[in-house]
């Protein structure tokens, strides 16, 4: 109900959150990590339980794995944990940070198909009622979009849902196809 020129940009920041292909991990611990992305106007900071919770949803086990767990240092950034666990984390503060508007980049880019399809389960239940943005070159991410945007040459050349776009034999049914 707001005029967008009317509203500076900065105070939508606490109601977005953005993932990247190369999730950003500081030379802290794990739960410093995870905290990271909640402000002093989030209010009190989420208990033990609730991280755990957050580290379920997004199949970090491996954290239990580790000789500290939660409180293991994780090096300069996140040197001491792989690609595919730095992307967990960094999934797993979405679900911390409980935003209203998600843009993901690649999201599931570190990860093997297993691992993809229980993360795909779990964020399909955080976008429930949230904008969602998600740039993905893997089909299988976007499968359950209400619209799919196809690009080619930096021009929208389609656009519909999953259901609709297989129909036609357009470029996003030929790269399914492939």
């Amino acid at each position: 109900g707001n005029e967008l020129n009317a509203t500076a940009l900065k105070t939508y920041y606490p109601h977005i959150w953005y993932l990247t292909q190369e999730p950003w991990v500081f030379d802290a611990t794990i739960r410093e990590n995870l905290l990271s992305v909640l402000s002093d106007d989030d209010g009190k900071l989420p208990n033990d339980e609730k991280i755990e919770a957050a580290l379920r949803w997004a199949h970090c086990d491996f954290v239990w794995e580790l000789e500290y767990g939660l409180d293991t240092e994780i090096g300069e950034r996140g040197v001491r944990l792989s690609w595919w666990q730095k992307q967990r984390l960094a999934i797993a503060k979405i679900f911390l940070k409980n935003p209203e508007i998600i843009l993901l980049d690649e999201p599931t880019s570190a990860l093997d198909s297993f691992s993809e399809e229980h993360i795909t389960k779990a964020l399909d239940e955080l976008f429930v009622g949230r904008t969602v943005v998600i740039i993905a070159h893997r089909l299988q991410t976007v499968k359950k979009a209400d619209e799919i945007i196809v690009l080619e040459g930096g021009q929208v050349v389609e656009h519909w849902n999953h259901e609709e776009l297989i129909k036609k034999w357009w470029l996003y049914n030929k790269m399914l196809e492939l």
